[in-house]
């Protein structure tokens, strides 16, 4: 008999019995039965059966591992039968005549072993298949060790894969034999194109404050290096920043082989850097900007505190330098005018009437100035007492009643029958009416007239509304006219008249500071019509 399979022949002449009763090849005449018995009882596990799958022999080693199903009686001899893939193969090769090889597991209790099994077709020296051989070899270490090396090639994919954008690995000339996958997503281009090329062909590294470059310069000494900044274009264009990190590789011998590394994506945090630096520098020159304006601001404060304080001692001063000679001036003058210490001619009588009308003119600009002063430093009192406005009509008429009466004016709406209180200070309220009567007279011509109204306005002000008949004010100079010191430049305002304009500002400010309020409307043909708003008493 022949065994032919994968291109070794063995010639098998006589036959002999083997320990188990079965008929077995013998080697003409060299191979006892007690050798044939004591080789294959030693070998790995074992079977021969014929083409309808009948167990010719079976050693130990099979019997033990596969525990074939039940005996069979084959001549008189009792022979297990084969487990049935064990059958399935055989049949195969009974009708393909090829030699068969796989890696089959057994079930060992709780572990798995696994056995390397080749099964082979015998035939007989006119080439008649006479039997099927199987042998096992067991590699459960084997097959171990590589599901655990498999194991940690996983493991350590997946943790460089979450450690890193993509890994790479060079040989000793620094081309590259590896990149991973994920450098698709990375640069756009699949690994086989970036194979044979070196780091510095994929970008370009960012350079050492001296110039230099720390990772080509690593690579040359074959020591390792870490972030090390490389700039790459992918292929849309768009440049992107990776952290290269390498070590080098030793063979067994200590031979250097190449490089691994691995490559982090980094553009985004750096950007997000960049942005956070300007965002940092940004903020650092508006706290610049408001530390010199705040510095500004002290020294103006400081200034301010100091003019309000120079105003103060100004203003103080000025009350007492001032006022007490015009009162004096002004004493004298009436003194002088009554001839209490003797007659005087008509021509002293009037030069008399000019210094006691200029004093007290004078001494009434004096006073508006001090007022707009107290205002404006929050100095003036104001103590706000329910006041007639019947009262208050009456008391401003009187005042300016004898100017008119010169000028020949017609007043109208001066009595008051309602009972009308307002929320204000009586003597500041009376100086805003006498400051807008006596406007009135002063710049209405002769034989004019001026009028006085009033209308209460949602149960909460009052507006008293002073109308004249004179030339009017131009629509332009309007606003002017409540400006410190600002007189009209159109129509009566811009004549030599008595005022420096300041009894327009000082009235709007002390309505203003007693809740209400002054406007104006007016035509350089109808005259003018100014409105003060004054709160109700409740």
């Amino acid at each position: 008999m022949t065994e032919r399979g994968q291109g070794s022949v063995v010639s098998l002449h006589t036959d002999v019995k083997s320990t188990s009763g079965s008929e077995i090849p013998s080697m003409q005449g060299i191979v006892s039965r007690e050798f044939f018995d004591a080789v294959f009882e030693q070998a790995p596990p074992m079977y021969m059966a014929r083409p309808d799958g009948t167990v010719i022999y079976a050693n130990s080693g099979y019997r033990e591992h596969f525990r074939p199903g039940a005996a069979q009686r084959v001549d008189d001899q009792i022979l297990p039968t084969l487990p049935q893939d064990h059958l399935d193969i055989v049949t195969r090769i009974a009708e393909t005549k090829e030699t068969e090889t796989r890696q089959l597991s057994l079930n060992a209790g709780q572990t798995t072993e696994f056995f390397l099994s080749r099964h082979f077709p015998i035939f007989d020296d006119e080439n008649q298949l006479i039997a099927i051989c199987g042998s096992f070899i067991n590699s459960t270490r084997q097959v171990n060790a590589e599901i655990k090396l498999r194991d940690e090639k996983r493991r350590f994919l997946d943790i460089t894969r979450a450690a890193s954008d993509w890994i790479w690995e060079t040989d000793a000339d620094g081309k590259l034999t590896f990149v991973s996958d994920r450098v698709v997503q990375a640069v756009g281009l699949p690994p086989m194109l970036l194979k044979s090329k070196r780091l510095a062909d994929l970008g370009v590294f960012k350079p050492e404050a001296d110039g230099g470059n720390k990772a080509e310069a690593a690579m040359e000494q074959h020591v390792p290096f870490r972030s090390v900044p490389l700039e790459i274009q992918d292929t849309s264009g768009d440049y992107k920043i990776f952290n290269m990190s390498g070590v080098p590789v030793f063979n067994d011998k200590g031979r250097y082989v190449g490089y691994r590394g691995t490559s982090d994506d980094i553009t985004a945090r750096l950007l997000a850097e960049d942005e956070a630096m300007s965002s940092k520098a940004e903020l650092e020159r508006a706290i610049n900007e408001i530390t010199q304006k705040n510095m500004q601001l002290e020294m103006t404060a400081k200034k301010a505190l100091e003019s309000a304080k120079a105003k103060d001692t100004f203003l103080a001063n000025m009350s007492h330098e001032l006022r007490t000679p015009l009162n004096a001036i002004i004493g004298f003058a009436e003194v002088i005018g009554l001839e209490t210490f003797g007659p005087i001619s008509d021509k002293y009588r009037e030069y008399v009437g000019d210094i006691l009308n200029s004093g007290k003119h004078l001494l009434s600009l004096i006073e508006d100035i001090l007022d707009i002063a107290r205002i404006e430093s929050d100095k003036i009192p104001i103590e706000i007492v329910p006041t007639s406005l019947a009262g208050m009509v009456a008391d401003s008429y009187v005042l300016i009643q004898n100017h008119a009466r010169e000028k020949r004016l017609e007043i109208i709406g001066t009595r008051i029958t309602e009972n009308i209180d307002l929320a204000v200070d009586p003597t500041r309220c009376l100086q805003i009416l006498v400051n807008i009567l006596g406007n009135a007279v002063k710049f209405t011509p002769r034989n004019g007239t001026i009028g006085i109204e009033y209308e209460i306005i949602d149960e909460t002000f009052v507006d008293i509304t002073i109308w004249d008949t004179g030339p009017g004010i131009a629509e332009e100079d309007q606003e002017k006219i409540f400006e410190a010191f600002k007189q009209a430049h159109e129509g009566v305002y811009s004549r030599g008249t008595d005022g420096v304009g300041l009894g327009l500002t000082l009235s709007l400010k002390l309505a203003r500071l007693m809740g209400g309020n002054i406007t104006v409307k007016s035509s350089l043909s109808d005259g003018s019509r100014f409105k003060i708003r004054l709160p109700l008493a409740h």
